[in-house]
């Protein structure tokens, strides 16, 4: 029997190991090889635990660690921009990543009830019940699916190019098996069973193999080749406008300047289209006159289409605020307007307004926004381009609608200067780059303060201009079509998942004289 000292020493090495290695893996730390074995020392400590309980325990413990590492911006973002302080941000960053390993706490109760009722043999179902806790986080309570474990190979040209097939459930599928792959195969040999180690080794092994080899064919052209035809040269202004100075009505008019030059240089070195980034336009355009008048004539004296970010307010239904983003034309007329349809909860409104009263926005303006209720495709040389602003670019159902709608090339615009300089604008931009993949379209991501960047369809960088820098970035690119696998099916694949491990879950295991219970011997037929 193992000591209680020994016990838990074993289990802080193990939750430590763990924290290191999924925390290290992801976009911004970028450690190689970590993703396919993070998930192992979780399994070693809670499928081993002495019950379903303790299982959760040590997950909630172990995820609420694991994702410290990830969110800590938060407590930047509530403490700087927010001008809350550092003591309320360390809080929102501790509740944000206990609430984040409530879902750690359910894998690892499911990991050890899948022991309890199957035995070791039963861990090979923990991907479905991974990839269907991802999908929970995707929807519960308006949805938070950032940096999901798929996202981990995003940095990664060979092995973030199967995202087209299921996207990022089918990336966190493949690695979630690897993970029990490794896990079973070190409890084998540590038991010397060299023999069924090794064909346990083997999952692990097949994943980074599927996937390098389906990458190799992609980036070799055959899978999804490049799109024919001419690229339309796209820029970027990126004006680093500090957030402090940036609502200030006296800064306003110099806002506009500075965009205007950069728009001005942008059309000297070949732009055909122009984009700024999300609320580039600090102010409500078309009913703020005088400023809505120099943009216009900005517009037209630059002579070409312009994508710009602003809010707008409608007075219809007592007045509603949004945050929008509108299309151009080269004689400074608007052609269309987007609303942001999935807003992010305290910093563009308040959920439970009537409970949680005494909060406030993080964001300018008197008033929590409104969704927008509809895609809206923008018509430029003769394409389609959709737009998103800023965190709609993590839910890929929202860009899939898109592209399925008939959008050649999408177009984000973000403020991640909330973030400062923290892992999360290298987070914010590794998840835009899979939307790419997913979906075979190039991304124009214009960012406030960077990382601005033009992506092409295989999720490379081919300009970028990084954080806290001013100055245009100016590229090719060309507009996809057709639709990949993942765009026809959407979510089927994550959904089928947590389908199928809530069945294996509550059905009980039919043995060979009859069924199974758990914890009872067969009973015959």
């Amino acid at each position: 029997m193992v000591k209680a000292g020994t016990g838990a020493g074993r289990n802080l090495a193990l939750g430590t190991g763990f924290v290191a290695a999924y925390a290290l893996g992801t976009p911004g730390y970028d450690v190689p090889g970590l993703p396919f074995v993070c998930l192992a020392p979780f399994l070693a400590l809670t499928a081993a635990a002495p019950s379903v309980r303790g299982g959760a325990w040590r997950g909630w413990i172990a995820g609420t660690a694991g994702s410290l590492p990830l969110y800590y911006w938060i407590a930047y973002t509530v403490a700087v921009e927010g001008k809350l302080g550092w003591i309320p941000g360390a809080i929102a960053a501790l509740l944000v990543s206990a609430y984040l390993g409530a879902y750690f706490s359910v894998a690892g109760a499911l990991a050890r009830r899948l022991t309890e009722r199957f035995g070791e043999r039963g861990l090979w179902a923990f991907p479905l019940v991974w990839v269907g806790l991802e999908v929970a986080r995707t929807y519960l309570l308006s949805g938070f699916p950032w940096m999901l474990l798929g996202y981990a190979v995003s940095g990664s040209p060979l092995l973030r190019q199967a995202a087209d097939l299921a996207g990022v459930p089918g990336l966190s599928f493949l690695l979630a098996l690897s993970g029990v792959s490794v896990y079973l195969a070190v409890l084998s040999l540590s038991e010397r069973a060299w023999g069924e180690g090794l064909l346990r080794a083997l999952p692990s092994a097949a994943a980074v193999l599927f996937l390098s080899a389906y990458g190799a064919a992609s980036l070799a052209g055959w899978v999804g080749g490049q799109p024919p035809g001419p690229p339309l040269t796209v820029a970027i202004a990126q004006g680093s406008i500090d957030q402090s100075v940036k609502w200030d009505p006296g800064n306003q008019a110099n806002t506009l300047a500075i965009y205007e030059l950069l728009t001005l240089e942008a059309r000297d070195a070949g732009a055909q289209v122009v984009v700024w980034p999300e609320t580039a336009a600090p102010f409500f355009y078309g009913w703020e006159a005088m400023l809505s008048r120099r943009l216009d004539g900005a517009a037209a004296r630059a002579g070409v289409p312009l994508i710009f970010g602003a809010p707008w307010y409608d007075p219809a239904e007592g007045g509603k605020y949004y945050n929008s983003v509108f299309h151009m034309d080269a004689r400074g007329v608007v052609a269309g307007r987007y609303d942001k349809r999935h807003l992010v909860p305290f910093g563009e409104y308040i959920p439970l307004r009537s409970v949680l009263f005494f909060l406030s926005k993080l964001t300018a303006g008197a008033g929590d926004f409104t969704a927008g209720t509809r895609p809206i495709l923008f018509t430029l040389a003769g394409g389609k381009v959709a737009a998103s602003v800023c965190y709609e670019a993590v839910f890929p159902g929202i860009l899939r609608g898109d592209v399925v709608a008939g959008a050649g090339w999408l177009v984000n615009v973000t403020n991640d200067a909330w973030f400062g300089d923290t892992v999360a604008p290298r987070q914010h931009l590794a998840m835009a780059r899979l939307r790419c993949v997913e979906l075979r379209r190039p991304m124009v991501r214009a960012a406030n303060s960077g990382i601005s960047a033009v992506i092409d369809a295989r999720g490379d960088v081919v300009a970028s201009l990084g954080l806290f820098r001013r100055g245009i970035v100016v590229s090719g690119v060309r507009p996809g079509s057709g639709l990949t696998p993942y765009a026809k099916t959407g979510e089927t694949f994550g959904i089928s998942c947590s389908i199928i491990a809530a069945l294996t879950l509550i059905f009980p295991l039919r043995g060979p004289h009859g069924i199974r219970m758990a914890g009872r011997k067969d009973h015959g037929a």
